[in-house]
């Protein structure tokens, strides 16, 4: 599996643009969802710049969710959704949101987040995913009905070989090797050896 470590302002640039794209797109979200904890950086800059071109007489909200795939008992995955900043019991007919996060991977959390928001009688018109990467497994027998409707990258996987693991530096500690912390972190800054001294052995 390839490991890529990917800057923080690669991330806020091409979300940036992404959101220049929804807007010329003519999507102007009411309700900005972010999957914590993984899309936050990215929505962050994303509500920043419709916080800016909001036309309507009301703004943006911006509202989070916290959600987690487990395996039970039967080994089936599961999605538990511990909670919304914004309950989908307040959105209104009529409503545009925008769904936020870091990568579609699986896709498992983002399809249970969506069929919430569906359930609620928001048509899937109106229900926008945008995801910094997008993970698309040719190899995969079938996909899940939701899948991302705007993304900064596509990554076309045809073997489980080609699979990669995307290290976002704008907020991921996990799985770092003693070489990847002294160049991507030591290097830059000294002072954060005694920082990482507390989190691993170095």
């Amino acid at each position: 599996m390839h490991k890529e470590f990917l800057p923080y302002d690669t991330v806020r640039n091409n979300a940036l643009k992404l959101a220049y794209k929804i807007h010329n797109d003519g999507f102007e979200p009411d309700v900005i969802y972010v999957s914590l904890r993984g899309g936050a950086y990215m929505a962050n800059v994303i509500s920043e710049y419709f916080k800016l071109t909001r036309k309507s007489s009301h703004p943006v909200l911006y509202a989070a969710v916290v959600a987690r795939s487990y395996t039970d008992v039967r080994q089936h995955d599961r999605v538990m959704v511990d909670g919304w900043t914004y309950s989908p019991e307040h959105l209104r007919h009529g409503d545009k949101i925008l769904l936020i996060d870091d990568i579609f991977d699986s896709g498992k959390t983002i399809n249970h987040l969506v069929e919430i928001l569906l359930e609620k009688g928001i048509p899937r018109k109106d229900i926008k995913v945008a995801v910094h990467d997008y993970k698309y497994f040719e190899f995969h027998e079938s996909q899940l009905p939701i899948q991302p409707d705007y993304w900064c990258r596509k990554h076309v996987i045809k073997t489980p070989d080609d699979d990669l693991w995307i290290h976002y530096m704008s907020h991921e500690l996990v799985g770092l090797s003693k070489e990847e912390l002294e160049k991507y972190y030591f290097s830059v800054d000294p002072m954060l050896r005694e920082v990482f001294s507390k989190i691993y052995d170095n």
